[in-house]
């Protein structure tokens, strides 16, 4: 029995020590750049431009070899972008801040040296609109302009009426907003094995959006994509830098 024991405790304790070696955990964050991929040929004199964010999240990674591993990636990611209207109606804009819980599932493959290394990431996302922010100015019905002289050939709205500016939490409408998203992704970066223990890196990756921004709530709806760029650095470790510290010593 006492043998059993033993044997089926050993067991455990090497299963436990060659997953602890197989699997890092690690910190990361960056700059992001999101575009919204979207036609405006229904609105006169508009546009959409990308706007700045930043992303921070918990990579998770189990290695099979030196070279394939099973990566995860949760975390929190802006995506915004700003819509801006020009000539006539130049002045009117809205910057939205949207604030996304996303979770990256990829595989990732490295090649290289022992310490220097180049990888690769392809996978999915799945990401959760967690909330939004907008800002922006409009045309205030309340404030009417004037007559526009008879000499005025080419003017801006707001050169004869004031802008209502708005700055305040968006309201999500169950019947129009999408909240899931999904897509695909690609990424590439290098990494650093420092002092046998940590494993620095730097990455560029591209988040595709699958998914419209918006239910199918009315007729010829134009679709809405994130199309998201990110530059991020962070840091993994093993766990068997945790748990067993003697062994990582050792090697």
């Amino acid at each position: 029995m006492k043998r059993s024991l033993f044997f089926v405790s050993t067991l455990l304790f090497l299963c436990t020590s060659y997953v602890q070696a197989q699997f890092e955990i690690g910190v990361s964050g960056g700059y992001n750049k999101n575009y919204l991929h979207t036609s405006t040929g229904y609105r006169a004199y508009t546009k959409y431009d990308a706007l700045s964010g930043f992303t921070v999240s918990i990579p998770l990674q189990y290695h099979f070899n030196n070279w394939l591993a099973v990566e995860a990636d949760p975390g929190y990611i802006q995506k915004n972008y700003e819509q801006k209207r020009d000539h006539f109606f130049d002045g009117i804009y809205q910057k939205s801040t949207n604030s996304y819980i996303q979770l990256p599932v990829m595989a990732h493959f490295s090649f290289g040296g022992d310490k220097l290394k180049g990888f690769m990431n392809l996978g999915g996302y799945g990401a959760y609109w967690a909330s939004g922010h907008i800002k922006g100015a409009m045309a205030n019905p309340f404030n009417l302009a004037p007559d526009i002289p008879d000499n005025q050939q080419t003017y801006t709205f707001f050169e004869y009426d004031k802008a209502y500016n708005y700055n305040e939490k968006y309201s999500f409408d169950s019947r129009r907003d999408r909240r899931m998203e999904f897509g695909l992704l690609a990424g590439a970066g290098v990494e650093y094995l420092l002092h046998q223990r940590y494993r620095i890196f730097v990455e560029g990756r591209y988040y595709y959006g699958l998914t419209d921004q918006q239910k199918n709530y009315m007729i010829n709806q134009i679709p809405r994509y994130n199309d998201t760029y990110v530059i991020q650095a962070g840091c993994l470790f093993n766990l068997k830098n945790i748990f067993h510290p003697e062994l990582a010593a050792a090697e």
